[in-house]
């Protein structure tokens, strides 16, 4: 008698273990198909400083919208022999088309503002517009853009950074929580593989860094989506070569797998998700 009750001890013990072995694998990670991010840069290489995240968050559902101010047309690289004006600009709508289907997001949304004239006046007042309208009509949770620095300087950068800020703290939107300036550590500077191209030498040294205690914001990341994220870059051709593309990715928070950001005004918490307010 004895003996019977051990084995079917034995077998409830083994059952309940199977059980929890099920349970735990059946745990999914986290989905944020009810929210939505926008991104809001200058140009459509732009979004290469943050596109592992942009993958991430695709993956777990999340809306994700890239806006794009200006049509690049005057980004001309010697390498593409592709010349100013509006044939460039076709070519880099193209490869605005390509980074968000290789991202995994919508379609870009093109301002079509022409490149290096967004400081002109009335560009500044319907900048300011057309913002405004989108925060409206996507309603977007999060909100990401450089910072104040432009990431290396950049008029454009600074200018598209400066109105989405306006924007977002005079928007009485409810959706609107949380506007994130991506940011450039040190230190990833310091630990990234030693550049050989000029443009790649030239990005590296111009670029404007931010202290770590204001990067609360720590973002992790997949390889697949590190991954992912430097194919979204292959789409622009017309701006890199193969070589100077693998350069300029080493220098994208690749340290850690983890990107930083820095919220609009501040905070001391560290986070680890973008949709932690």
């Amino acid at each position: 008698m004895k003996k019977i009750i051990t084995i079917i001890c034995l077998t409830l013990l083994l059952i309940s273990c199977n059980k929890g072995i099920n349970t735990q694998q059946e745990v999914k990670p986290t989905s944020h198909s009810d929210k939505t991010i926008m991104a809001i840069f200058a140009h459509s290489d732009d979004e290469s400083t943050i596109s592992p995240i942009l993958s991430k968050y695709a993956k777990a559902g999340v809306n994700i919208y890239l806006v794009l101010a200006t049509d690049g047309s005057n980004g001309v690289s010697p390498h593409a022999n592709i010349p100013a004006g509006d044939s460039l600009a076709k070519v880099r709508s193209q490869e605005a088309l390509c980074t968000t289907k290789t991202l995994g997001i919508n379609p870009p949304i093109l301002l079509n503002y022409t490149d290096g004239e967004l400081a002109q006046m009335e560009n500044l007042f319907s900048l300011d517009d057309k913002i405004d309208s989108l925060f409206t009509k996507y309603k977007p949770d999060v909100v990401m853009s450089f910072g104040p620095g432009g990431y290396y300087g950049h008029p454009d950068h600074r200018i598209v950074s400066n109105i989405v800020t306006e924007v977002f703290q005079k928007n009485k939107t409810k959706s609107l929580k949380q506007l994130l300036y991506v940011g450039v550590l040190k230190e990833d500077l310091e630990a990234a593989p030693k550049i050989k191209t000029n443009m790649a030498s030239w990005f590296k040294e111009s670029l404007k860094t931010t202290d770590k205690k204001f990067l609360t914001y720590r973002i992790p990341y997949s390889e697949d989506d590190y991954n992912v994220g430097r194919e979204a870059l292959g789409c622009c051709k017309s701006q890199y070569t193969t070589e100077v593309m693998d350069e300029l990715f080493t220098l994208i928070g690749q340290k850690e797998r983890i990107l930083y950001f820095r919220p609009w005004n501040g905070s001391e918490n560290i986070k680890h998700d973008v949709f932690e307010y």
